[in-house]
């Protein structure tokens, strides 16, 4: 199997085929982080496709000797960062409004759903109605560590913080994240 390390001096050498293999070995970890970032399908198509963006022009600057999947994730989450600090600007000048999330709930295909599928997706819809209240500095290091599975230093490289503060934010977080979400767990028993 060829390394990400070969990919990436592949493509340096000018290989167009092993981006086109990175891309592949990592699209569906990174577009999953950017939906549980965005909490919109549509939003996170963009973000992803603006990172990969990003990474290609970046590429030379890339330090072999880190994990390629923090890197792509440092990336995408600093360009989340950026454009919703820009969009939420923007939004609140043009509208006077604080929140310009909204929900949205994906329906696979034109198949009935069961009562499962729709407990389900009541269930999700709820937590992402949690996780939208939550303050942005907790959110990423919830994704972060329990939906991508990084260590507290990889989350404390990626977002520029010290291990203690990893700590504290989850903490925080989840007790608000927990908080957010009580009303609604008493429906699901």
């Amino acid at each position: 199997m060829v390394t990400d390390k070969q990919l990436i001096e592949g493509y340096r050498t000018g290989r167009r085929e092993m981006l086109e293999l990175l891309v592949e070995r990592y699209k569906d970890d990174l577009y999953r982080f950017c939906r549980h970032l965005t909490l919109n399908a549509l939003e996170a198509e963009d973000l992803f496709q603006e990172v990969w963006v990003r990474v290609i022009r970046k590429l030379d600057r890339y330090d072999p000797e880190r994990s390629i999947k923090a890197w792509l994730f440092q990336v995408t989450l600093n360009m989340y960062r950026d454009s919703y600090r820009k969009w939420k600007k923007l939004y609140e000048r043009l509208t006077g409004e604080a929140s310009c999330r909204v929900p949205l709930l994906e329906l696979r295909d034109g198949a009935p759903l069961t009562e499962e599928q729709i407990l389900r997706n009541e269930r999700y819809a709820r937590l992402e109605e949690g996780l939208r209240k939550l303050p942005k500095r907790y959110l990423g290091p919830l994704v972060l560590y329990y939906y991508e599975e990084f260590s507290y230093e990889e989350i404390g490289k990626m977002l520029d913080i010290p291990i203690g503060t990893v700590k504290s934010r989850l903490n925080q977080g989840k007790k608000l994240l927990q908080k957010a979400v009580e009303p609604w767990r008493e429906e699901y028993r």
